[in-house]
């Protein structure tokens, strides 16, 4: 039976799985002008960004417009196996670094509605789908190739009184079916083959279908220097869904259907509110607060981010095999307060912003825990450049308006001009992982391993967005 259970396990190492974290934009933000300010999107008039942050902020996009946002993010992450009895210290999984792009877009529509699409991949790795069943392998589960994947978002305001903005939306994701089979004859001679043993039989199906996630919020403005909005988002993430059956011949002919199932790109459920405003007329300020639902995970006896697998026939012989569980994985609810700032000069065209936050950990108790999900308290820091050209920008909160056919275009000499804007935005953000300690001395009979090792670190994202405004 052990010959049949490594073989059942080699071959389901090619099933495809799915990348374990939540959303980037979740993690690294969007659109450089939030980025910079600390990720204090909620009650923040919009950009594209708004798709994430808040919905309803798409009724205060300056104009229509068209984004294309850049960033590169390398991790620095550190750990440290103390462990001096093991023959092999604890190595992480890769943290890679990752360039990630995104393409947004902003739309005035009619009746007082007004529209944002924001899509985004990165490179090296647009999907990248890697997960094993439990192990001990460290996972620092908030960073690194847990982005490689593709976002979808798309959302509608409705600005319902000359004050107050209702926004609801989505983001998009695939969900996978894998169904699998194999007839693996070991060392079963067949003279017709070159190699004198009969070849492996193996086939594959997959089916695609898309998981929603609904997005709504709202945005207040009680004065033209006030705003006040929250926001709600649903869980999103990748559902694989695999039965294989896996037939072994060693002298007899042994059927052996598992299933394997796992929750992946998670993104928990998410409640946000927050404020900004103007206290002087070349000043903005916003601060938000996050709640995420990853306790969730913990409630539902969820095996994320580790694949699941089991037996569909516990009588027969695929009956022995068992795979490992997390015992305790520690996730729980956690709260992010994000802050910042943006001081206009040069009559608007020039933008100094700045912002920071901090996050508190989603996993908690690793001593206690047969897997080892490193994350710590996060604390963040940004800040960023702004340069407009063109179209004058409207004032954080206004309310934009169409050209009607009385409105005379902008002339030079003889020429129309277009009645468009650029700007050009640089930010820099910096999260830095406190240094975490983990310490726990097995004891016989004990279910979960000895662990002695620290963690913390740094991430640095840096980028660049370019705008097109009309």
């Amino acid at each position: 039976m052990s010959s049949l259970r490594r073989l059942c396990i080699a071959a389901l190492l090619v099933v495809p799985a799915a990348a374990r974290a939540n959303t980037p934009e979740d993690v690294y933000g969007a659109s450089a002008r939030t980025i910079a300010m600390g990720g204090a999107g909620t009650a923040l008039p919009g950009d594209y960004s708004a798709v994430h942050y808040n919905p309803a902020a798409l009724s205060s996009c300056p104009s229509d417009l068209l984004s294309l946002d850049v960033s590169y993010i390398s991790h620095h992450l550190t750990f440290t196996d103390e462990d001096v009895s093991r023959a092999e210290p604890l190595v992480p999984k890769r943290t890679r670094d990752q360039t990630r792009i995104m393409l947004g877009t902003c739309l005035a529509l009619p009746v007082d509605i007004s529209a944002g699409l924001a899509v985004g991949f990165g490179t090296p790795g647009a999907i990248r789908l890697d997960q094993q069943t439990a192990s001990e392998q460290p996972n620092f589960v908030m960073y690194g190739e847990n982005h490689e994947q593709l976002s979808l978002g798309l959302g509608f305001s409705w600005r319902a009184t000359r004050t107050l903005s209702i926004g609801a939306g989505f983001a998009a994701l695939f969900k996978s079916q894998l169904p699998l089979s194999a007839d693996l004859p070991i060392l079963e001679p067949d003279p017709t083959d070159a190699s004198g043993y009969r070849p492996v039989g193996f086939s594959l199906g997959i089916g695609l279908g898309a998981k929603l996630a609904a997005r709504a919020g709202f945005l207040w403005t009680p004065s033209s220097r006030f705003r006040i909005g929250a926001t709600y988002r649903a869980p999103l993430f990748h559902d694989l869904d695999v039965d294989a059956y896996i037939t072994a011949k060693l002298i007899i002919e042994i059927q052996a259907p598992v299933h394997v199932d796992s929750l992946g790109w998670f993104s928990p459920r998410q409640f946000s509110a927050g404020a900004s405003g103007e206290p002087v007329p070349n000043l903005t300020l916003a601060a938000d607060v996050t709640y995420y639902r990853w306790g969730e995970l913990r409630q539902k006896n969820s095996s994320y981010p580790f694949l699941n697998m089991y037996s569909l026939d516990p009588m027969g012989a695929s009956g022995a095999l068992v795979f490992p569980r997390p015992i305790r994985s520690g996730w729980k609810n956690n709260l992010a307060w994000r802050g910042g700032g943006e001081l206009r000069t040069h009559g608007d065209d020039v933008k100094i912003r700045f912002g920071g936050g901090y996050r508190t950990r989603a996993v908690n108790s690793a001593d206690d825990s047969n897997v080892n999900l490193l994350d710590g308290p996060v604390v963040t820091a940004s800040a960023g450049v702004s340069w407009h050209a063109g179209k004058p920008g409207l004032a954080p909160g206004a309310s934009r308006t169409r050209r009607t056919p009385d409105m005379k275009p902008r002339r030079w000499w003889r020429y129309d001009l277009p009645d468009i804007s650029f700007t050009a935005d640089a930010f820099v953000r910096v999260d830095h992982m406190l240094e975490q300690e983990v310490d726990h001395t097995a004891s016989a009979g004990d279910s979960v391993p000895e662990k002695h090792y620290r963690f913390g670190g740094d991430v640095l994202q840096v980028g660049a967005m370019a705008t097109i405004g009309w």
